[in-house]
């Protein structure tokens, strides 16, 4: 018998790690299913997905660049998705090609199994106004945020981003600024929680993505604000670490990057996705990655 056939199209996917991941959920779960690497350009995308109905996947992730062009394939998109503005998840449903965003899940799930936070009711900044930004800002909206301010190197596009949630939720609070805004020392000092959506500190060359001044020394012992660095390799990046030099808890983009998976997973087979398992796939992938580079 052919294995069921999946994958992840984008560009670059050198250094994907959802096949470890995946793989080893469909060999736990008794499914015989590959999950393939397909890196294509747009026009390479656009044609796969017009002629879909040949396609032999039965599903598939959707990473950079194509997040937000791909739902213009689809005969479905969810509502969240549609929202966020990000398809991340394809899968087939009454014969029909459906796309849904998982990153919005991932990053509930880790928040709350992973910090064990609720952000009902607090205050949190997020740095970044990008696709990851987005889930993370439609997510602590949803789940009744009192107020999120947005930093980003574009204003104009916090500002869009914090109009358009605004108006899907009237009762967050939410405010653009500059990234280099002076205001965000004061936002970092009144969140509970404060959210690294930007790609700076997946390189040993990148800057922090706020100051370092910008991040004030905990209260005192359980006092400390929680700081969530999207970003899963490294794991601690110069924000996670000066954060957690100052007293603060720290949380990287791991447990985001499992359950967005893991919900991915659900899509394509109806079963329940072996989390336990999909999470120490990933991080022994990414232990070897590191074992790899430092040869």
């Amino acid at each position: 018998m052919k294995p069921d056939l999946y994958g992840i199209f984008g560009n670059p996917l050198t250094h994907s790690l959802s096949p470890a991941m995946q793989e080893n959920a469909f060999r736990e779960s008794g499914i015989e299913a590959r999950y393939l690497l397909l890196p294509l350009d747009l026009a390479g995308l656009r044609a796969v997905l017009t002629r879909k109905r040949n396609l032999l996947l039965k599903g598939f992730n959707v990473t950079i660049p194509f997040k937000e062009t791909v739902s213009r394939y689809l005969e479905d998109v969810s509502e969240e998705a549609r929202l966020v503005g990000a398809v991340n998840t394809v899968f087939v449903r009454n014969g029909r090609w459906a796309g849904t965003n998982t990153d919005v899940f991932g990053f509930m799930q880790s928040l709350g199994r992973d910090a064990s936070m609720s952000p009902r009711g607090k205050n949190a900044v997020v740095l970044g106004a990008g696709g990851a930004a987005r889930a993370a800002v439609y997510s602590l909206c949803k789940a009744g945020i009192s107020s999120a301010a947005i930093f980003n190197r574009s204003e104009a596009r916090a500002r869009r981003l914090t109009e358009e949630f605004g108006n899907l939720f009237p009762d967050a609070r939410l405010t653009a600024h500059a990234l280099r805004d002076p205001f965000l020392t004061e936002a970092v000092k009144k969140a509970a929680l404060v959210v690294n959506a930007t790609s700076m500190g997946l390189k040993a060359s990148d800057p922090m993505p706020l100051p370092a001044e910008s991040i004030p020394r905990a209260a005192g012992k359980g006092r400390g604000k929680l700081f969530y660095d999207l970003i899963y390799a490294p794991a601690e990046t110069p924000f996670l670490r000066e954060a957690r030099r100052k007293g603060h808890r720290v949380l990287n983009g791991v447990g985001m990057l499992v359950y967005q998976g893991a919900k991915a997973f659900e899509c394509w087979t109806n079963r329940r996705a072996p989390v336990k398992i999909m999470r120490a796939a990933l991080l022994e992938a990414l232990k070897n990655r590191e074992s790899g580079m430092k040869v």
